[in-house]
């Protein structure tokens, strides 16, 4: 590579002023070179030629520069390490000397004030009389009234056993028979215990003997709580009545 490049310098060299640099002051000259033949091209970059010490002791010059700048940079570089690793010894300060520790005042002594003398006063001696105690009067005791007993709270009207209360009954709706039952078929009859009030209104209504079926039962207790009863009087005082009812439950055959 180095030798190729020498011979196209010297070639360079070698070539006449007329060819390097046109003449400018000569408008109408062919500044173009005319071309050389490929034979004396060919002779001419075959040569072998020496070696070109200038040019050679040039390129070892800038190598050496390179080199030297490379080992100034790398000392340079070593010198700034070396000082950034550099180990400072800080000794602590020394402690500050202990103050001197001002005594106490001496305790006051308190001073000793002799006490005022006390003076004793004579007592009087005291005479003891006997006296007499005035009798108190006792007062008399005062009767006390007996409060009046407080009246008796009227008896509760008795409850008499009614039987059968069919006879005294005033209103009653009959019972609807269930649908339901209808469709099954369900029947019976259902005896009830009914307790009336002095106004002859149902109390209380339960089912003393069921039907057989809760829908028969049932539709006859809810139709008996609404049904009323002439007030049964003992002695002149209306009375609570317990009686039973019979509803009963049948299909004709036209209803069926």
């Amino acid at each position: 590579m180095l030798s190729v490049a020498e011979d196209r310098i010297d070639d360079m060299l070698d070539l006449p002023a007329s060819r390097q640099f046109p003449d400018p002051r000569r408008p109408g000259q062919n500044t173009r070179a005319p071309q050389p033949s490929r034979a004396a091209e060919a002779g001419r970059f075959g040569q072998r030629r020496g070696p070109n010490l200038p040019a050679i002791l040039l390129i070892v010059a800038v190598h050496a520069a390179l080199i030297f700048a490379m080992m100034q940079v790398r000392q340079h570089v070593i010198a700034v390490r070396e000082a950034r690793l550099t180990v400072v010894n800080l000794t602590p300060p020394a402690p500050p000397p202990p103050s001197e520790e001002t005594p106490p005042p001496p305790p006051s002594k308190p001073e000793i004030v002799a006490p005022a003398p006390l003076v004793q006063m004579p007592v009087p001696p005291v005479q003891l009389v006997a006296t007499t105690p005035i009798p108190v009067p006792v007062p008399s005791p005062v009767p006390v009234k007996a409060a009046p007993a407080p009246p008796a709270p009227p008896a509760p009207p008795s409850t008499v056993q009614g039987g059968d209360l069919a006879t005294q009954m005033v209103s009653g709706k009959p019972p609807r028979y269930p649908i339901e039952s209808r469709r099954k078929r369900e029947q019976g009859t259902v005896v009830l215990s009914l307790t009336l009030g002095i106004d002859g209104a149902v109390e209380s209504v339960a089912v003393a003997q069921s039907s057989g079926f809760k829908r028969l039962d049932d539709a006859a207790r809810d139709a008996v709580r609404g049904w009323r009863w002439r007030p049964t009087v003992r002695d002149g005082e209306p009375v609570r009545v317990r009686g039973v009812v019979e509803i009963p439950f049948v299909l004709r055959v036209d209803a069926a």
